[in-house]
């Protein structure tokens, strides 16, 4: 007869993304800090193997084109992968658009698995874009039915998200408030020194329209007479219809009023910089804000759901509602000015809220308090324990 802690140790956690990218950031730091299941990866592999075979027991090669809205050989490769699952598995499926995936990829099956959907953020369907928009509308009846029949619980990163979606989708199931993805605290180098003059400021961000590439771009440009230096970290993300062109990065190098650096080592690098700005328009939450506060840079943030419930707890952050270009260097302009920012070469208000910011996140956002709230919502899910309720409402 097996015992219950055989019998766990036979179930299995699949995490599921229509990027390997998903699953090789923060979701690795969650699955090594949950020791008592087994995980497995199923998601297109890219170029992340060796990391996925690093921290999952198992990986799947979910062959799907992210360059595609929606790929229909990419839904019949995850349908034949589902039939292959154990109905006591637990599937847990990151980003709305892999959930829609999957609940198409379910479509006329019933659904064994126990499931659960992270949505990271509303993303592209809920953009201001006009074919977003369109489309949906046009999906709307499908994502009501499917999402209901498909998902036991649904997670949100911030409580407008959850709103918004919820009362487009006509959810009945259970949902949480998990803020972030957390950060694993390991290997950042901390910020150690503040000055009053070269300040660096950085954009570190995915290349897509978005994120406010452009914005930036003018808000580089109309601080040109400044001594601000401007940066420009990230990649353009070619699996996503909002993202830059290969042009629009060409005339980004060539521009006069920022530095384009490509993709950096966040942990490494990120403390070389002084200020950070995320003109984001659509946040589940913010990854990069969180370590930037925790690494101790001054953050400049676009006012939206999944930076401004992080910010509001947070000193060294100042928000600015619609991306106003004026406000921002209104901002930028008395951090330049600050009469405190420099005594005696050290900052004291700015230092001393650094280090408020990192003991926050230490009590709070690392990828191990995460790890322990999903845990207990699959311990639920296999009744471990008779009720889960988020710690961070």
């Amino acid at each position: 007869m097996l015992t219950i802690l055989t019998l766990k140790m036979l179930l299995m956690i699949v995490y599921l993304a229509h990027w390997d990218w998903i699953l090789t950031q923060s979701r690795k730091d969650i699955v090594s800090n949950i020791s008592d299941a087994k995980f497995m990866a199923v998601c297109p592999i890219d170029r992340s193997k060796v990391e996925l075979e690093n921290y999952y027991e198992e990986i799947i090669d979910w062959k799907i084109n992210r360059n595609k809205i929606l790929d229909f050989s990419g839904i019949r490769n995850l349908r034949k992968i589902i039939k292959t699952l154990n109905s006591d598995d637990i599937i847990h499926v990151f980003t709305l658009k892999s959930g829609l995936i999957f609940a198409f990829s379910n479509l006329f099956r019933n659904n064994k698995t126990k499931n659960i959907l992270t949505v990271t953020g509303l993303g592209y369907l809920f953009s201001d874009n006009f074919k977003a928009k369109f489309l949906k509308i046009i999906l709307g009846f499908f994502i009501k039915h499917f999402i209901n029949k498909n998902f036991e619980f649904l997670i949100f990163q911030n409580g407008e998200d959850q709103k918004t979606f919820n009362d487009y989708s006509k959810y009945q199931g259970e949902y949480y408030i998990i803020p972030t993805s957390g950060i694993a605290l390991e290997e950042i180098e901390i910020k150690k020194d503040y000055r009053n003059s070269n300040l660096k400021v950085i954009m570190a961000t995915r290349l897509i329209n978005d994120k406010g590439i452009f914005e930036y771009l003018n808000l580089a440009k109309l601080m040109k007479d400044s001594d601000l230096e401007f940066y420009l970290a990230g990649d353009v993300d070619e699996g996503n219809p909002d993202s830059l062109s290969k042009r629009d990065l060409v005339k980004i190098k060539n521009n006069n009023f920022i530095n384009y650096l490509g993709h950096i080592d966040i942990k490494k690098e990120l403390h070389n910089y002084d200020i950070n700005i995320v003109m984001s328009k659509y946040e589940g939450s913010s990854r990069i804000l969180l370590e930037s506060l925790y690494i101790g840079l001054i953050c400049l943030s676009n006012n939206i759901p999944g930076t401004k419930e992080l910010g509001s707890k947070f000193n060294n952050s100042f928000f600015i509602d619609d991306n106003n270009i004026q406000e921002l260097k209104k901002n930028l302009d008395e951090i330049i000015n600050y009469d405190v920012f420099l005594e005696n070469n050290q900052n004291i208000s700015f230092e001393n809220g650094a280090k408020f910011n990192r003991e926050l996140i230490n009590q709070n956002y690392t990828s191990v308090k995460i790890s322990a709230a999903y845990n207990k919502i699959y311990q639920y899910l296999r009744q471990e324990i008779e009720s889960y309720r988020s710690e961070f409402i």
